[in-house]
C-alpha cells in the first residue's frame, strides 16, 4: 500500500522551490516593493486631500476658472488682472512659443557664423569666437538672463529713449515696434504667403524627381524664395495695401503708439539666442573639420578656392 503523502508538506515544498529560484524571488522582490510603493502613494494622496479639507483648499483644475487677479505685460492676445488662470497660462504660453521661435533663428544664425569664424586663418578672429563659444557654454543660462536684464533696465527712460530711425525706440522699459494694422483683405496677403510656401514645396518635389529622371536641375533656390517674396507683396498692391504700420510717437513722459517689448523677454530671448548658439557653432565647426584631408586635396586639385571648399 503505497505512503500517501501529507498535502501541507507538498505546499511548503514547493514554496521553498520559488523562493530558492533566483527568478522567482527577484519577482516576489520586485512585486513586495510595486506593492509598498502603492500603499506609501495612497498614503500620500489621502493625507494630501486630508490636509486641503482641513485648510479649507479645494483640490482639482475649477481654479482654472478662477480670476487671476494679477497682470501679465507682454501678451499677444488680450489679458487683464480679471482674466482666469485658463487664459494665463495661454498668454504664457504663446509668450513661449514666440520666444522659442525667435530663438531657433537668432540662435542658428548666430551660431553658424561663430562655427565659420572659429575656422577663420585671423587668430584674433579666430581666438575671440573661441573665447565667447567656450564661456558662454560654461555659464549658467539663468544668470546670462539676469546679465541682459541689467543691461537692458540701464537703458536711458522713456523720455531720453534711443530712436533708430524715428520708429523704434529702446528705453529702460523695453523696445518699442511698429505694430501691424490689419484691414480688409490682410488675410488674403497672408493665404498668399501660405500659398507660395506649398507651391515652393511642391517645385522642390518635382525638381528633385525631374533630376533623378533627365539629370537637369532647377536653380529651386532663385524659384522658392521669389515666389515666397513676390507673391503677397504683388496681392499687397493689388488689394491697396491692406496691412499698415502703426509707429510709435515719443510723447512727454511715455511713447504712444506701438507695440511694446518688455525688457524681461528681450533678455529671456537674447540669452537663449546666445547660450544655444555657442552649442550650434561646435556643431557647424565639428561639420567642417569632419570633412577628410582628401577630399579638401582633390577640391583644390580641381581649381576650387579655400572659401568654397
Amino acid at each position: 500500500m503505497a505512503q500517501e503523502r501529507d498535502p501541507f508538506q507538498n505546499k511548503s515544498f514547493q514554496l521553498m522551490q520559488l523562493w530558492t529560484d533566483e527568478r522567482w524571488r527577484g519577482l516576489i522582490f520586485q512585486f513586495l516593493l510595486i506593492l509598498a510603493l502603492c500603499v506609501l502613494v495612497a498614503f500620500i494622496i489621502s493625507n494630501t486631500i486630508q490636509n486641503l479639507k482641513t485648510a479649507g483648499m479645494a483640490s482639482g483644475y475649477d481654479f482654472i476658472f478662477d480670476t487671476a487677479s494679477f497682470d501679465i505685460n507682454q501678451r499677444l492676445i488680450e489679458y487683464s488682472s480679471t482674466s482666469t488662470y485658463g487664459r494665463a497660462i495661454i498668454v504664457g504660453g504663446l509668450n513661449t512659443i514666440v520666444v522659442a521661435i525667435l530663438g531657433i533663428f537668432a540662435s542658428t544664425i548666430i551660431g553658424f557664423i561663430a562655427g565659420i569664424l572659429r575656422l577663420s586663418r585671423n587668430f584674433l578672429i579666430s581666438r575671440l569666437v573661441g573665447i565667447y563659444v567656450e564661456f558662454i557654454r560654461n555659464v549658467p543660462v539663468l544668470l546670462q538672463i539676469i546679465f541682459w536684464w541689467v543691461i537692458l533696465l540701464a537703458l536711458p527712460k522713456v523720455r531720453d529713449s534711443l530712436s533708430i530711425g524715428d520708429s523704434i525706440f529702446l528705453s529702460n522699459r523695453g523696445i518699442r515696434l511698429p505694430s501691424p494694422i490689419y484691414e480688409e483683405g490682410s488675410f488674403l496677403v497672408l493665404a498668399a504667403f501660405i500659398i507660395a510656401i506649398a507651391l515652393s514645396l511642391i517645385i522642390r518635389r518635382w525638381s528633385f524627381k525631374r533630376q533623378e529622371v533627365t539629370g537637369q536641375t532647377l536653380p529651386i533656390w532663385i524659384i522658392a524664395p521669389a515666389l515666397i517674396v513676390f507673391l503677397p507683396v504683388i496681392i499687397y498692391f493689388m488689394l491697396g495695401q491692406p496691412i499698415g504700420l502703426e509707429t510709435p510717437v515719443r510723447g512727454k513722459f511715455n511713447l504712444r503708439g506701438g507695440f511694446n517689448v518688455t525688457p524681461e523677454f528681450v533678455a529671456l530671448w537674447l540669452a537663449l539666442s546666445t547660450y544655444t548658439a555657442a552649442f550650434i557653432s561646435e556643431i557647424v565647426r565639428a561639420g567642417i573639420l569632419s570633412v577628410s584631408a582628401g577630399q579638401k586635396e582633390a577640391a583644390r586639385a580641381l581649381g576650387l578656392k579655400q572659401n568654397i571648399t
